[in-house]
């Protein structure tokens, strides 16, 4: 047998590894791309204090740090706004790990009557919460009153004070404007 004859089954071997190597090259990239990796991990929870004295919102990755930057910001503008009139949740049960909107004004505590309304937000989705809210807890006297859409309108739920779970009142991943009173 030749040198020619003897290297043609190795050339040829060669080919066909290299042909299965770029063949199973786009199996490979798509299992990848299945994996999680740090910039594909599931982003973390957030919370977001909205200052209703100066329309401003600050997030971070915890609701203790989310208060540390509202009062961190609160003091710069020479506002301190430190009591929270209400806190939605992204889950039931005031669970916080999915994320949560709490609403902060300087010194405040609600009137008992439900008239005149003390604060409306009529654009949820400019704090990122529309249709997000699962349950809600009210602090200072105050109670909420959700609305389907935006600028306070479509279907209204009844006052809230306390609620645990928001789909009880067919309210759950709804609200795209409230009142306070």
């Amino acid at each position: 047998m030749s040198k020619l004859e003897q290297l043609t089954p190795k050339a040829a071997n060669r080919g066909r590894t290299l042909t299965a190597a770029l063949l199973s090259l786009p199996v490979a990239v798509g299992l990848l791309a299945l994996i999680p990796s740090a910039a594909q991990a599931a982003p973390a929870p957030d919370h977001c204090v909205v200052n209703l004295v100066t329309d401003e919102v600050s997030c971070a990755s915890t609701q203790a740090a989310a208060f540390a930057e509202d009062r961190a910001a609160s003091a710069e503008a020479g506002v301190l706004a430190d009591t929270v009139l209400i806190t939605m949740y992204d889950r039931t049960n005031y669970d916080p790990a999915g994320g949560t909107r709490s609403f902060v004004a300087t010194n405040y505590t609600c009137t008992a009557a439900y008239s005149p309304v003390e604060f409306s937000v009529d654009y949820l989705d400019a704090a990122g919460w529309s249709n997000r809210a699962s349950s809600v807890h009210t602090y200072r006297s105050c109670d909420i009153k959700l609305w389907d859409s935006v600028t306070l309108s479509g279907a209204s739920s009844t006052w809230i004070d306390n609620l645990a779970n928001l789909d009880t009142i067919g309210w759950s991943n709804r609200a795209g404007s409230y009142q306070i009173s």
